[in-house]
């Protein structure tokens, strides 16, 4: 991505930003393109993995899929977690201009999605230990009427937004019902290899409960080779990658301990160029 800068009093040249956690500013706006309207991702999510759920989205960015799921779907709460500081503040100016909430009105959350984490990284104290083949998937069904989107106070009190790294908290266990990972792994991969690549699916098991859901969108081999230049570490961190891509699934189920996967699609539709991945289902 590039920028325009000043260099004297008349000349101009452009200049590289680098965004060595794929944090990019404007994500959405060549993402989606200006033709439509809303993600197309969002076609491609059901009820049931959303409704009255309470939801954790990794790698959020600006909050744009964060706040229309929990619009849509009328989730129980949803918390939006991203790397970079200045989209999250971007992402809580979103929320606000689609709550229609007017000045600085104080807002009580719902769910206090801090009160299970840990931010310094040291442990917090568990009843269980992590045992993935004794979890049992308990899938509760939910019903799928249309359900009246989220509005107002109401939505403001069930969406926030946290600046955290994913991966240097500690979470306590079984905190939510779905966990989505959209376009995350890959930048995950490069900047802290195979052994931050296996913290973050245990981290995502611990967390959810029993029949919860992660909603991986894992990004394609050649997309990490274009990427792998991004910085030294993410050069290193390539060339020692055992776990590609195509090894999630077999990883995520043998080895992690999810009980089953499903392909929810092959490509997304309507997708601007480069951006139609495949999206996989897996339960807990």
């Amino acid at each position: 991505m590039e920028e325009e800068v000043h260099v004297g009093n008349n000349s101009r040249k452009k200049r590289k930003v680098v965004f060595p956690y794929g944090n990019y500013h404007r994500y959405y706006g060549y993402r989606v393109g200006k033709t439509l309207k809303q993600d197309p991702r969002m076609e491609l999510m059901q009820t049931q993995w959303f409704q009255d759920k309470d939801v954790l989205d990794i790698g959020c960015n600006e909050g744009h899929v964060t706040i229309a799921l929990a619009q849509k779907y009328h989730v129980q709460s949803m918390c939006g977690v991203d790397i970079d500081s200045g989209l999250i503040f971007r992402a809580g100016k979103n929320l606000q201009t689609e709550s229609g909430v007017q000045g600085a009105e104080v807002v009580l959350k719902s769910r206090d999605w801090s009160e299970y984490i840990n931010e310094n990284g040291t442990e917090i104290d568990e009843d269980e230990s992590f045992d993935p083949v004794a979890m049992e998937n308990e899938v509760e069904s939910v019903a799928t009427e249309s359900l009246r989107s989220l509005t107002g106070k109401e939505l403001l009190e069930r969406v926030q937004f946290k600046n955290v790294n994913f991966l240097h908290c500690s979470w306590r266990s079984h905190i939510c019902d779905t966990v989505l990972c959209l376009s995350v792994a890959k930048w995950i991969h490069l900047n802290w290899g195979d052994e931050g690549l296996i913290q973050l699916f245990v981290k995502i098991y611990r967390l959810l409960r029993p029949g919860g859901v992660l909603i991986l969108e894992p990004q394609p081999w050649k997309s990490y080779e274009k990427k792998k230049w991004v910085t030294e570490v993410a050069r290193e961190n390539f060339r020692n990658i055992v776990i590609r891509p195509d090894l999630f699934s077999a990883f995520l189920l043998d080895k992690i301990g999810f009980k089953s996967c499903a392909q929810i699609t092959q490509d997304v539709p309507d997708c601007s160029s480069g951006f139609s991945r495949p999206l996989f289902l897996y339960t807990k």
